[in-house]
């Protein structure tokens, strides 16, 4: 394995996030003097005598010109603290406004089910007095219809009797009378 070909194995899945892979600003990184490449590295041991400081340094310099928008200045992560404290303050805010809207959820169905029993009494109150008022007309109606009944059966009675036979005559003549008198008056 070249020297070139060596760290490509490390960055072809850095490229791929990307989408592009310059080759001419790292490879310069890594082919400076004190770079050893050993021997059985072409065996795909993948074995360096690098020490972690060094690769670490190296890669962060690959990364610092492969993602040079990625990088993490001081006054960005000094800007965190002060954007997690905002985070933490509107999270309180909205966990405070959750509890007073389900307070009031929680009040308006307290209130709309002591409506809805307010209503229901005054339904069952008004069909009690319905159903009072109509036992009443029937009682009502009861009577009406017997003293009706009373009454037929008293002018059945009185047009069967004698006396009303006899008065015949005289009631056509009052009829008769009534009715030239009101002729005469027109």
């Amino acid at each position: 394995m070249t020297p070139e070909n060596y760290l490509q194995q490390y960055i072809e899945p850095l490229s791929a996030l990307t989408g592009s892979a310059s080759t001419g600003d790292w490879q310069a990184l890594v082919l400076e003097a004190d770079y050893y490449y050993p021997p059985h590295s072409e065996l795909g041991s993948g074995l360096d005598t690098l020490n972690r400081t060094g690769l670490l340094e190296i890669l962060q310099r690959i990364l610092a010109i492969e993602y040079p928008q990625q990088r993490l200045s001081e006054s960005t992560a000094r800007k965190f603290p002060e954007i997690l404290r905002r985070l933490k303050d509107e999270q309180a805010w909205r966990q405070t406004e959750i509890e007073r809207l389900e307070e009031v959820s929680a009040q308006q169905q307290s209130a709309h089910a002591r409506m809805t029993a307010e209503l229901v009494e005054q339904h069952q109150t008004g069909l009690q007095q319905m159903v009072v008022e109509l036992e009443r007309c029937h009682g009502e109606s009861a009577v009406l219809f017997n003293e009706a009944s009373t009454l037929r059966a008293n002018l059945a009675e009185l047009q069967a009797s004698t006396s009303w036979k006899l008065t015949r005559p005289l009631r056509w003549l009052g009829r008769l009378m009534k009715a030239i008198n009101a002729a005469s008056d027109t």
